[in-house]
């Protein structure tokens, strides 16, 4: 059985391809739950995409690039799953005192002020719906990732986008 999914879902995956890009460029909003920002999607051809999200927190900034594969559902015009894989780089400020656990100890800051750059990498996969005659697409996607930083964090996020396309 599961090598029946396996091929059914890879003859899903493959029948939609020359028909996945329903518009050219997307600008629009992420709202998700740990990275909210501005989203900028293009293709660079029927099928492949690069998207950029500038995320924006309390005292933090995180720039994503991901490339990202298209394809279409078929027997559904406008609705695309997408795949893919990237990375991204954060500035967290660090001001004030706070709390943090470490090998099941807890420890107390006291931090005057200090910026930490955080490099990882992201996955993501999702559904996209381009609107017939509207210039919107909206979609929900799952992007987990790893931050590389006093030792390595992962993380699942998920969103709803939103795009004016062109």
């Amino acid at each position: 059985m599961k090598k029946v999914k396996t091929i059914l879902f890879a003859m899903l995956l493959f029948t939609g391809n020359l028909f996945a890009q329903d518009y050219g460029t997307g600008i629009g909003l992420r709202l998700g739950g740990l990275s909210s920002g501005i989203s900028v999607k293009g293709f660079v051809n029927s099928t492949s995409a690069l998207e950029g999200i500038a995320s924006f927190g309390r005292h933090s900034f995180i720039a994503t690039e991901l490339y990202e594969k298209h394809f279409a559902i078929p027997g559904a015009t406008g609705l695309n799953m997408y795949v893919g894989a990237g990375g991204h780089i954060g500035f967290f400020g660090y001001r004030g005192s706070y709390f943090y656990k470490k090998k099941n100890e807890y420890y107390y800051v006291y931090d005057e002020g200090r910026t930490a750059v955080v490099p990882g990498v992201d996955l993501i996969i999702g559904l996209e719906y381009k609107i017939k005659d509207v210039p919107l697409a909206i979609g929900v996607d799952i992007k987990p990732f790893i931050d590389f930083f006093d030792g390595s964090g992962f993380y699942f996020d998920g969103a709803l986008n939103i795009r004016y396309v062109f």
